[in-house]
């Protein structure tokens, strides 16, 4: 019962579910003349979004650090991150949702690696627009609107939607682009393993937390692994794995669904006690202070 409440309130399952119906890609207008348009519960979603914000401020939390996002600014949320909308009272956006299926079936790849990247600074999936980009970015997404709610009959209708998805991501891009040269991003033998790496530890990080695991399974030393995801991520794979376990961490305690014994068996700590010194190391509080100084009630 306690981990159906907890899928129910942090994995968005409706709107995976609702986003698989759609062909992997929706598009949402939100206004908060409507009470319920905006969950302001954590949630985490293995898809992407770009949001653009159309009128007032958003006060978001991006895995638990507080970032406000202002009328003009875009951004993209990734997967496997944590978001949390801490004040939506006053705030209009659009967003259009895509998940990995919808990119992969149409040919379009975000690399892994670089995902994680950009997840580790937010000012990499965060800009602001000048009212020229502005308008330009935001008819982009009113007209992909406009096709989403066109009849599924309509002939060649999944083509013209893929196009003017298409225009919408690169023109973002090109934006990006103009306002900040990006250091290029090469894929290589290094980014392969590192996204091989990066795959498995998502699946398995609660399991499995030792770099030798993953090693293993990639037939390379620890060392080699390591050395190879910080010349990637700038991370180690030891600070990669300790990511991801104390993320899922703070998002448990964050509930009211599981207590912190629970939490420790649900991440398959051998008891609470060395979860809590776990949780102490890497964060400097421990699990129960963390808990009383965050709690949301679901």
């Amino acid at each position: 019962m306690q981990q159906t409440l907890l899928n129910k309130t942090f994995s968005e399952k409706n709107h995976e579910e609702a986003l698989s119906l759609n062909d992997g890609l929706m598009a949402k207008i939100h206004n908060s003349n409507d009470p319920h348009y905006c969950s302001s519960e954590p949630f985490r979603t293995s898809s992407y979004a770009l949001i653009l914000i159309t009128k007032g401020k958003l006060n978001i939390r991006i895995n638990f650090e507080d970032y406000v996002l202002n009328q003009r600014d875009i951004l993209l949320v990734l997967p496997h991150s944590v978001y949390e909308i801490t004040d939506n009272s006053s705030v209009a956006f659009i967003s259009i949702h895509f998940n990995k299926s919808y990119l992969k079936n149409k040919g379009v790849f975000f690399n892994s690696g670089e995902t994680y990247r950009m997840s580790q600074d937010i000012q990499s999936h965060k800009f602001s627009l000048s009212k020229e980009e502005y308008n330009f970015i935001y008819y982009d997404m009113l007209a992909l609107h406009k096709k989403l709610n066109v009849s599924k009959d309509t002939p060649q209708i999944k083509n013209i939607v893929h196009n003017s998805f298409l225009e919408l991501l690169y023109d973002i891009f090109l934006l990006k682009n103009k306002q900040k040269n990006p250091t290029p991003f090469v894929h290589n033998s290094r980014t392969e393993l590192t996204n091989r790496f990066l795959a498995l530890v998502s699946e398995n990080f609660k399991k499995e937390k030792r770099v030798i695991y993953y090693a293993n399974c990639l037939r390379i030393t620890p060392r080699h692994l390591s050395q190879v995801v910080k010349q990637v991520t700038d991370r180690t794979a030891g600070e990669i794995i300790d990511e991801m376990v104390i993320r899922e961490a703070k998002l448990l305690l964050t509930s009211h669904v599981m207590n912190i014994s629970e939490v420790a068996i649900e991440l398959c700590f051998s008891n609470s006690s060395f979860f809590g010194k776990y949780f102490k190391k890497q964060t400097g509080v421990t699990p129960s202070e963390y808990k009383m100084s965050n709690n949301i009630a679901v």
